[in-house]
């Protein structure tokens, strides 16, 4: 067998529907992908923590796979075990290229994971600035509250991410909403340790710090 075809053979999934399915998702097999839909194989086929195709293919921004998928029936919006829509699993790991697309394509900005979290909450959490600003434009709720009354902003301002908060006062989220324990992002910041941030988010100027006596 020649080397060409030897190669183009280790591209073709081999096992069961679901691990033929789900191998061509992660490693970007278009053709491979396109022979198993066109065979009959469910394009929402799940593994068993419940990741279709599509899932797999946005954890690994696969765009061409997902628009693939979605062409041929796939949803968009299914969910795996823990609630999660393929938006919620590119959000938190910053597939940005999979998140427009899935904007585009009518993705739900606010479908609730087993958390209560819409992808925003994630996106913030995470530190994933140009997720949060494609979110916005996307017409995601920017200030979502969860069950503890937690806003994005305050999940960002947990985590100390500064450019992250930035962005999502830039887009215009309210500094002064309080959760349930009565905290503004300010206050959230301060209890994490993220003492400029917090003066930041209260829209206060940096301290300078003084110079050292008999410095050179």
């Amino acid at each position: 067998m020649g080397a060409a075809a030897f190669n183009a053979g280790c591209n073709v999934p081999i096992g069961p529907p679901r691990d033929r399915m789900i191998k061509a998702a992660k490693n970007s097999y278009v053709g491979s992908m396109r022979k198993l839909l066109d065979s009959g194989i469910d394009p929402n086929i799940a593994d068993q923590s419940g990741w279709t195709p599509l899932m797999w293919a946005a954890a690994k921004d696969n765009v061409e796979i997902i628009r693939l998928l979605a062409s041929r029936g796939g949803k968009i919006d299914a969910r795996n075990l823990k609630g999660e829509t393929a938006l919620h699993i590119a959000s938190r790991w910053s597939r940005i290229e999979t998140v427009r697309f899935l904007l585009s394509a009518g993705a739900r900005t606010e479908a609730l994971d087993r958390l209560g979290w819409p992808p925003l909450m994630w996106a913030a959490m995470q530190g994933r600035t140009e997720v949060v600003r494609a979110l916005a434009a996307g017409g995601a709720n920017m200030e979502f509250k969860d069950s503890n009354g937690n806003t994005a902003l305050m999940m960002a301002a947990n985590r100390g991410r500064a450019e992250t908060v930035k962005a999502l006062l830039e887009l215009g989220v309210s500094p002064f909403k309080t959760n349930s324990a009565g905290q503004t992002a300010a206050d959230v910041a301060v209890s994490s340790g993220y003492q400029d941030l917090a003066a930041l988010i209260r829209g206060e100027q940096p301290k300078k710090t003084a110079a050292r006596k008999g410095r050179k």
